[in-house]
């Protein structure tokens, strides 16, 4: 098979089925029809001669050959933005998609103000914004799913990733105001009283306030697990448990809990990106590129200098 008689349209359809994993799901996130998804996929699979897609009768999954080609995949399609972003000359305006992972904290908390800056500076490009957890997003940069993520960065490394600390939070444990009320309340008699709201325990949050409880000597009650810190902001103002949470989440319907003997845990947060890609920095002081790096991204670098001179300022603790 000549790789050239490959079109570049029907691995993007590809792609769109295999992370959606629905043909209606990818007619929508490429903008065509759902006949024309499903026909793309059959020209590449005619060209491949290999099934890519199990079809049963309420879900779609990869084949043993389209999970095996998932990768190569994603590299095309990284490719394809980069070479779109190496067309455009200095004096031309960028424009393009830059697929981007994100936690919903650092998009709700972290970006706010850059997002904004940048959509009105490069109006031209899209932002495919990929919300999921941080762990998910680590782990789609390391898989070529998105170019750039940011999220909470935990202590387990990925080989296949880099990470760039850009901002350090303390979290504090927080319970609804009228319960502060209580004649002498202690952390102690709280979680004596109500169940604790965590996120899950797979999140390097929930593993640092874990470690932290031990430290404290605290047996929780019980444990309502939610995923996002947001909503547990929101459930521990109802007064039903109590949660440890960052210092930005506390609101005037919830109170700090005083724990004078350990320090409160912290956490930080920051850029991840492949473990080949350059960073602007080291780009421009870089004399010849790397064979090893992966060539750097107008799109990406952008973003990246807009996210470091727009985080918050409020209670700032950058690195």
């Amino acid at each position: 098979m000549n790789p050239l008689a490959l079109d570049h349209q029907n691995i993007l359809a590809f792609l769109a089925v295999a992370e959606t994993g629905s043909f209606s799901a990818a007619a929508s996130k490429l903008f065509i029809t759902q006949p024309a998804v499903s026909k793309r996929i059959a020209l590449l699979e005619q060209q491949l001669g290999l099934p890519l897609f199990e079809r049963l009768t309420r879900q779609i999954s990869l084949t043993e050959a389209g999970a095996a080609l998932l990768p190569a995949a994603r590299q095309v399609r990284l490719a394809l933005d980069d070479f779109a972003s190496a067309s455009m000359h200095n004096n031309q305006p960028l424009k393009g998609r830059l697929p981007i992972a994100l936690s919903h904290y650092a998009g709700l908390h972290l970006l706010p103000a850059a997002l904004t800056a940048f959509s009105i500076r490069y109006p031209a490009v899209l932002l495919d914004l990929q919300f999921m957890d941080s762990e998910a997003a680590i782990l789609a940069v390391a898989q070529g799913a998105v170019r750039l993520a940011y999220g909470t960065l935990g202590q387990a490394c990925n080989p296949h990733t880099h990470v760039t600390p850009l901002w350090r939070e303390r979290l504090v444990p927080l319970c609804a105001l009228r319960h502060i009320d209580e004649h002498q309340l202690t952390i102690h008699k709280l979680a004596a009283q109500l169940p604790i709201i965590l996120p899950a325990a797979q999140t390097s949050t929930r593993q640092s306030i874990d470690c932290w409880l031990m430290a404290q000597g605290i047996t929780p009650l019980a444990v309502i697990e939610v995923n996002q810190l947001d909503s547990i902001a929101l459930l521990v103002g109802t007064g039903i448990g109590w949660s440890v949470l960052p210092e930005t989440l506390n609101n005037p319907h919830l109170a700090v809990i005083d724990t004078p003997n350990i320090p409160p845990p912290e956490r930080s947060l920051g850029l991840i990106t492949r473990a080949n890609t350059p960073n602007p920095q080291e780009a421009k002081a870089a004399s010849s590129p790397s064979p090893k790096l992966r060539p750097s991204n107008q799109l990406a670098d952008a973003f990246i200098e807009i996210v470091r001179t727009h985080l918050p300022k409020k209670n700032e603790r950058r690195y």
